[in-house]
Order: structure tokens, then sequence, then C-alpha cells
């Protein structure tokens, strides 16, 4: 008999996810798919939105994903259910278009928070268990109500993001439990919408669908929504939940008095009761579990896993995997971290204040010792800081609830880590119990799954097969870090007061006028975006997160636009045209009126009339360094065999006369073909634009010593990129290796000649990756032959491609290859994700990076008319010289 699954879709602050679970065993496959949520225009910068139709697609992505790798067929699954972040936001208009759409980190309602908390907060929270503040769905339609009256006075609709999955797979809108209890307008104790604060706040009644508990069953998976997954339609669908509490569910905390630390990117800590507890203080949260008809009682540690992300980025730049490298080098240290407390990502929970996370690191170099061996004690820090934090919110649980809690589930993303878990059980003097699987959320949703489709009696009954599995770690060194505990949190109350008056000028900054403002989009703004340079699926799909795409990429269409009318008429109706080949000239850009910003994806704008772009407000973006990891490659590649002999040494094995097992001719080799490593070498790099950047970057990790002579580089600015700035003599004559990466200009040409080689380390190597008119052929050709040079490696040349009896080509100690340093196929990766970075920018308001006529930022607008020349300057214009095809 085939195995049934059931499929949890569950979507996060960073990611979407989607989960197959078989409820035979408890064995689970995962597929997940990464997102962004843009600052919203015109927010200064507090708003997110949620790109709806990016989240539609990658949850689609990662249910094909799933299937494929479990090896599953559509008719396997048996029943699905959706989970995701808490505290989102859709509001939906008559035509089920999404009119807003936000994540929980949105934080547009700051202001509409704070009023509401100083003026109702008891009275809110002693209905909703919640003091108002800005991420809740209330005082976002405050904010929409006073800020975008058309647009709500269009709302037919306010959900969850979860709710609005729901609806989408099975046309049915509902208002989960445990999500409406997050919302500011659910009333907890008759479990249904508290219409007296809804009405008090003006809204209309009809905007909350009917509240349906955790697992009941929706509906059947539609056609569209099957068209969606990559599924059947009439699989049941079940009403999921909000992540925390599907978390709970997915780490069997379903009894009065069970709690669980979901230490994921923030660290709540939900405490199960049987009836509901509400803080008087009102410093904690009360609000509905999935398992119905129980409660949960929250405090929280708020930013933990993104300050432990960000710590991790900070302290292992290089490692594919920073998070793991921390908790890795912080097993190295011992309990107490060396005299080094942390207080980053720690927080005392209060649900009545909002601000910015400050944290502190606190230290003596002189006790912590030997600064090149200390990482590893601020890595133990960081992590025993959050420990301490998650005993600081048990507390509180302890005292609000007058519960005994015997032991700590711990899940999430740092459950993974076998000492972090540990940890926790020493500070707390309680046992962990950690899932198997790390991604309690989205077992918890499929669990409801389960409940929905009638393969479970109730949520519990699914949670036993999760919590038969459970690690458990004991306390091991609980009297030590209950001493260190106690001295951190005498030092982190004593410091509460100075960290909330850094988080009130933090916050006070924000509402500094910002001179983006005006010139972003609108949040409802939908560019129509015509591409066609070279782009990979990753850069169009982000593109298709921002507008409609039409992509008709020159190569495919074999056709390259020459300006003039067929341009314009292409570009009719196009706000963003991002190109690499096609000329953009004057008649085209005057008479493509929707245009508003142009992408040349060229390290050169040579296609582009810049002059008459800035004449119409248009703001013209490049992409400089696209191809500097390919060309930088190369060049390290060429150094590398240079170093060992390999222009000679490759023929070697397929010489005749060789024979299998000749220990004389492996002997020969062994000493005619003894080459060096890169270790200690000294390489210059002559120019230190993107490809000199990064052969230095990669020159880092052979253990070379890399300097460079720029005259537009600064010594600071190159010591950043780990070279050393020497004058070009010092280099010439201090280099085992002189690597070219200058541009080909008047003041270039032919630099390395005679003299310059004469002035090289006798026995050097020379590498060529830039231009060919940059070195005198002949003169490298006499350093060959002296022995100055040792070797040559050479991509450029001043005649390409040279003659095959080139006597550099055919030079013994010479690689020459047919410019290709720049010729992959990951350039249009390279260049789509720097285009699209340029875009959003742009979109925010921000100055990009790669503007070339920065100057027209003071007229430029999205909606508004574009700047008109006047009839001189019209033709001034179509004096100048055309635009080119080719640089």
């Amino acid at each position: 008999m085939k195995t049934r699954y059931l499929m949890a879709l569950d979507a996060g602050g960073g990611s979407g996810r989607c989960l197959l679970l078989d409820p035979e065993t408890g064995a689970n496959t995962t597929a997940r798919r990464s997102w962004v949520h843009p600052v919203a225009p015109g927010t200064s910068g507090l708003g997110f939105s949620v790109e709806t139709g990016d989240v539609l697609k990658k949850l689609g992505d990662a249910s094909r994903e799933v299937l494929a790798r479990a090896e599953a067929v559509p008719g396997q699954v048996a029943g699905i259910a959706v989970c995701g972040m808490r505290n989102t936001t859709v509001v939906l208009d008559a035509q089920d278009s999404v009119l807003l759409a936000t994540p929980n980190k949105d934080a547009r309602a700051l202001g509409e928070g704070m009023v509401l908390g100083m003026e109702r907060g008891a009275e809110f929270h002693a209905v909703t268990g919640h003091w108002p503040t800005l991420m809740f769905l209330g005082t976002r339609l405050i904010w929409m109500k006073n800020n975008a009256p058309d647009l709500f006075s269009r709302a037919s609709a306010a959900l969850s993001l979860t709710d609005w999955l729901a609806f989408i797979l099975t046309g049915r809108m509902a208002a989960e439990r445990s999500q409406a209890g997050e919302s500011l307008l659910f009333d907890l104790k008759r479990r249904e919408w508290s219409f007296d604060l809804i009405d008090s706040l003006g809204f209309p009644r009809s905007l909350f669908p009917e509240p349906v508990d955790s697992g009941a069953r929706l509906g059947e998976l539609t056609q569209r929504g099957a068209d969606l997954l990559g599924l059947v339609p009439g699989i049941p669908v079940a009403a999921g939940g909000a992540d925390t509490q599907c978390g709970l569910l997915g780490a069997g905390a379903v009894r009065d008095g069970d709690l669980a630390v979901i230490a994921g990117t923030t660290m709540p800590l939900q405490l199960v009761t049987d009836d509901l507890v509400l803080d008087g203080s009102g410093r904690l949260w009360s609000g509905q579990h999935v398992v119905p008809g129980r409660y949960v009682l929250e405090s929280n540690g708020l930013m933990t896993g993104d300050v432990i992300d960000w710590f991790a980025r900070l302290l292992y730049p290089d490692s594919p995997d920073a998070t793991l490298s921390l908790f890795a080098e912080c097993a190295g240290s011992l309990p107490g971290a060396a005299g080094v407390y942390s207080t980053f990502g720690s927080a005392l929970f209060d649900g009545r204040t909002v601000g910015f996370p400050v944290g502190n690191l606190t230290l003596s170099h002189m006790i912590t010792g030997n600064a090149a061996r200390s990482r590893r004690h601020i890595a133990r820090a960081l992590v025993e800081g959050i420990a301490f934090s998650i005993r600081a919110n048990l507390e509180q649980l302890l005292a609000v609830s007058k519960r005994e809690i015997p032991a700590v589930r711990v899940a999430g993303g740092m459950s993974r880590s076998a000492l972090f878990n540990q940890i926790v059980s020493d500070v707390t003097g309680r046992p962990t119990l950690v899932p198997p699987n790390a991604e309690v959320s989205s077992v918890g949703a499929a669990i409801l799954a389960g409940v929905g489709a009638g393969v479970f009696a109730d949520p519990a009954a699914g949670a036993a097969l999760v919590a038969a599995a459970m690690r458990e770690h004991r306390p091991g060194k609980a009297e030590k870090y209950g001493s260190l505990y106690a001295g951190w949190r005498q030092a982190f109350d004593k410091r509460a007061a100075a960290d909330a008056q850094v988080g009130d000028l933090l916050t006070a900054a924000l509402f500094e006028p910002s001179p983006a403002a005006g010139r972003a989009a609108d949040p409802s703004f939908s560019p129509n975006i015509l591409v066609t340079a070279s782009m990979d699926r990753a850069a169009l799909d982000e593109l298709e997160g921002i507008g409609r795409v039409d992509y008709a990429e020159w190569r495919e269409k074999v056709r390259i636009f020459d300006g003039g009318v067929d341009l314009a008429q292409a570009l009719s109706g196009v706000q963003i045209f991002v190109t690499e080949m096609d000329v953009v000239d004057f008649p085209a850009i005057r008479d493509a009126r929707d245009l508003r910003a142009i992408v040349t994806c060229r390290g050169n704008a040579v296609n582009i009339d810049l002059a008459a772009a800035t004449a119409y407000g248009i703001p013209v973006v490049n992409t400089p360094g696209r191809n500097a990891d390919a060309v930088a490659d190369l060049t390290v590649a060429f150094m590398v065999m240079l170093a060992r002999k390999m222009p000679e040494s490759l023929d070697f094995l397929k010489q005749s006369g060789v024979m299998a097992n000749d220990m004389e001719k492996m002997g020969e080799a062994y000493l005619k073909y003894r080459g060096n490593e890169l270790w200690r070498k000294t390489v210059g790099l002559v120019g230190m634009g993107n490809v000199g950047a990064a052969v230095a970057a990669r020159l880092t990790r052979f253990g070379a010593k890399t300097v460079f002579y720029d005259p537009l580089l600064t010594a600071e600015a190159g010591a950043l990129l780990n070279a050393r700035k020497v004058s070009l003599d010092e280099l010439l004559a201090e280099s085992d290796f002189v690597s070219l990466h200058a541009p080909a200009i008047e003041a270039t040409r032919g630099m390395m000649n005679r003299e310059a080689f004469g002035k090289m380390k006798t026995g050097a190597f020379f590498i060529n990756t830039a231009r060919g008119s940059l070195v005198d052929e002949a003169a490298l050709l006499e350093a060959l032959a002296s022995g100055k040079v040792a070797g040559a490696a050479l991509d450029v040349f001043s005649a390409e491609p040279p003659a095959s009896d080139d006597p550099v080509v055919s030079h013994p100690n010479v690689i020459a290859t047919p410019h290709l340093g720049g010729n992959t196929s990951e350039i249009a990766a390279h260049q789509g994700a720097v285009a699209v970075d340029q875009i959003r920018k742009l979109l925010a308001g921000e100055r990009p990076d790669h503007l070339l006529n920065p100057e027209v930022l003071d007229v430029f607008t999205w909606s508004g008319p574009r700047p008109e020349p006047d009839g001189k300057k019209q033709d001034e214009l179509a004096r100048n010289p055309r635009p080119t095809f080719t640089s």
C-alpha cells in the first residue's frame, strides 16, 4: 500500500517551506524557498510588503520539489494545512484583489499603536490578551484608515497571511482562531471577534470572516489550488494556525504546564494553560492554542535568531553556514566565556513597549586574552546570553501563571545545536526536550492537516507521534550556570535604563525626513518591465515579484533594437527597460513616454544616450563588475598553473615512451616539475577595481600577501580588501606575481614596457587578463628570453585573436587563452542580481549604487509627468553622436 502523506505549507518571515509528513512513522521531507519583504514605499522605511505573487509561486515550487524528493505522487497527499508567521495582514477588496499585504516586521503603524496603547491599552489587553502596539491587524487598519483612506474604503476582508493562503487553496474565507487571537480584535475568552472593540475603532464588521478552530476542515483543494501546488483537486484542506502555536503542537506541548521555546528568528516562550491566564500588568501576551479550548501565555526573547545570524555573518563572513560555525566554535570556550558577557539577542519581554533591540558585549581584553583566539569566547557569550534570556522570561511565566514547569521543550533553528540545548538545560536547571525535526511549526501544521483529513482524531493524538521521539538533555552544570546567571541578571537589569535611552534615540532617528521618501514608488505601483538582457531564472523571479515582466532575451529572439521607432514602440507602456545590447537613442527615449528607468547590463553604457535620458529625467544604471568573478577565477587559476609549472608538465604523461609503473619517469617528473605554492608569495595587482578586488579576496585563502598599485584607491580602502598599497616600482620589485587589472586608457597604454619588466623581481610571473594594449609584447618576449620573467599567462593581446605562430603565443613558458576571462554562463546571473538590486533601490526612493546620471534624482518621478526639454535642447540632443552596440 502506498504511503499517505500530510502536507504543510509554512509561510515564514524569510522563507516558505513545504513539508510532507508520513503519519505512520513521523518521517518527513521538506523543501524551502527564500523570499524577501521589500520596504514599502511611502512609509519612511517603517513598512514592508509581502509580495503575494512571489509567495504563491515559491510555495508552489517547494511543493513540487518536496513531492519529487519524497518520490510521491499528488494522489498520495491526504490533507493540507497552512501555518505561518503571526501578526501579518492581508486586506482584500470586493474582487479579492490584494490592497495591502504586510509581514510581521511591518512597523508602519508605530504611531497608531503608541496612541492606542496610551489611551486604551489596559482595556484591549483585558479582552484580547495583547497591549496595543504597531504589529497588530487592528493598529494597521487604523493606519490604513488614516493614511490610505481610498484603499481602506475599498476593503472587503482583513485576513492573516495564512488565512489568505487557505482562501487561495479552497475559495473559503475564514479566520483561524490562533491567528485571530493575535489580531488585537479577538475576544479570547469568548473565542470570537470582539465587535465592541471593532465598532469603537470604526471598522466595518464585514471585514472579519467567521472564526474556525485549527484542524477544522475548510473545504477541498480547488483546481486553482491544485495548479498552484502541482497536486490534484479534492484534497481536504484544514485550517492551520500561527507558526508559534503550531510549533507547540509540533513539539508535543499540548497539556497544561507544557512549555516550549521556539528559538528561531525570534524566540517566543509559550506556556500551555487549560484556562485563560491574563497578566494584570499587561507585560505578557495571552492567546489561543491550536489545540481547541486551550490557551497560551507568552513571554518572548524577541530577535534572538536574527541577532545570532547577524553576528555569525560578522564573525564568519566566508563560512557557507556562518551560524553553524558560530555554534561550533563556541564549544571551544568554557562556561562563562572567559569573562565575556553578552546581552545581544536578550530581552525581558514587555508587550506594552516597542523599541529597537539594543545589546552589549562586556569584556576586559586583559582577562579574555589572546585576540587571535578570542572569537570563540565572543561566540560562547552570545549563546549563553540567549540562554540567560530564556531563564529570565521563564521566570516571568512562572510568576504570572503560578504553574510548575518541569521541563523546557526547545525547537526552532537553534535547537539543531546540541550545545545550545545543553546550555539551556544547565541555565534553567530543567531537562530540555528536543523534537527530532527543528521545523516544528511545519510539523504542527501537518498534524492539523491530518485532523482535517480524519487521519488523527484530534491535534493531541497527532502530537503523540512527535513526542515519542524527543531527545533529552539533563542539567550537568546547573550550579555553575546559576552563579553566572545571577551576575548576568544583575548587570542586565542595571543596563535597562541606558539601553532604553539608546532605543529612544534610534526610534527618533526613524522620523527624521528622508530625501528618498518623495522619490519612492506608491505601494500599489507595479511596473511593466521589458528585459532583453540575458538573465537567469532567479533574477527573473525576483523581477516578477516587483512587476509584470516581458522577457525577450536578445540571443534567444535573435534581435537587437537599433533605437528609433522600433524600440519606442516596444517600450510603449513600459516603465523599466533592462537591456544589454540594444541602442537606446534620443528618438527612442523621446517617444517612449512611459519609460522611467533604464538598466544596461554592461560595464560601460555606450549603448545608451545618457544625455537624452538625463534630459528626460530617466535614471540610467549599469552593472559594473558583472564579470569580475569570472575574470578573477581565471587570474588565480593562471597563478596556480604558473607556480606549479603546468605549461611544461601538462603533456608529460602524454609523451610516447611513458610506461605504466615506470618509476624512473616518475622520478624525472618529480625533480623536473617541482613547483611552488601561493602561500607566503607576494602578488602585485596593478589596478584594484572590481576584478582586482575579487582577485585579492581569493588570494587571502591561499595565504598569499597582496600588494596593489591604483592611484584612485586609498591605502585604507585597499586594507579593507586585504591588500597593501605601494608604488608601481615597489610592486614590480617585490612581487612574485604581477597581474594587470588596469583600464585601457591613454595613460596605461604600454605601461608594461622594457623598463617596467626590468624592474620586476627576477623569476617572477606575469599575468594579463585586462587589456592587450597595456603590454609591450616585444618587451615581454625579451623578459621571458632573459629569465627576468619566468612565465606568463595571457588572456588578452594587442591583436585578437593573435596568429597561432605569434612568438608570444608559441613561447613554451606562456599560457595563452582567447580572451575568455569574462565568458561564463554565470554572467547572466551576476548581472541579473545587480539589476534587481538597483531596481529595488530606485523603487524605494534610494540612490542606486551604479547610477550614471545622479542629477536626475532631483526631478525623477515614477508617476508624474517626465521632464520635457525645450525645442533648443531637443535639437542639441538630435545632433549628438548616436550610441553604439559595442564598446
